[in-house]
């Protein structure tokens, strides 16, 4: 029985880390319905921007669809916990691939995303996060020959 609490505290503890990975992981494979499965209904994103609702923000996440691909690199990820509800920083570059005038390019975005996640009936998911973009940049990509 002392294993079971140990690993149940363990998974509260790496929660974070693991929504993270799992947001960059749903966005850049564009299966924005399982965003559901780490966000509560409630869930809000304000920041550059303001949306209320995990419908919601299900949609607006459909404007990536604009780009070739996305790729999202997950950097540190802190805070703490109090109870069940955690508070921390999760710093990313988010890469976004688009064509101009028939030539490759990317826009590359600094983010730090501060995260409220709250845990209900064991389960942790994100109740909302703050978008602070730091910096952004466009370059044209060099691609491989694919020879």
């Amino acid at each position: 029985m002392k294993k079971s609490t140990t690993s149940s505290k363990v998974s509260t503890l790496n929660a974070p880390s693991k929504l993270s990975n799992l947001y960059a992981s749903i966005i850049d494979q564009r299966k924005f319905s399982s965003l559901s499965t780490i966000m509560w209904d409630e869930f809000s994103m304000s920041g550059h921007f303001e949306i209320n609702g995990l419908e919601n923000f299900i949609a607006a996440m459909q404007q990536l669809e604009n780009y070739q691909s996305t790729m999202h690199q997950i950097m540190n990820v802190h805070g703490a916990w109090n109870k069940s509800m955690y508070k921390g920083e999760t710093y990313c570059v988010a890469s976004h691939m688009f064509e101009k005038d028939d030539k490759p390019y990317k826009l590359d975005m600094g983010i730090i995303y501060s995260d409220v996640i709250e845990v209900r009936e064991g389960t942790a998911k994100f109740i909302s996060r703050v978008f602070s973009l730091k910096w952004q940049k466009t370059d044209m990509l060099d691609i491989p020959d694919k020879n």
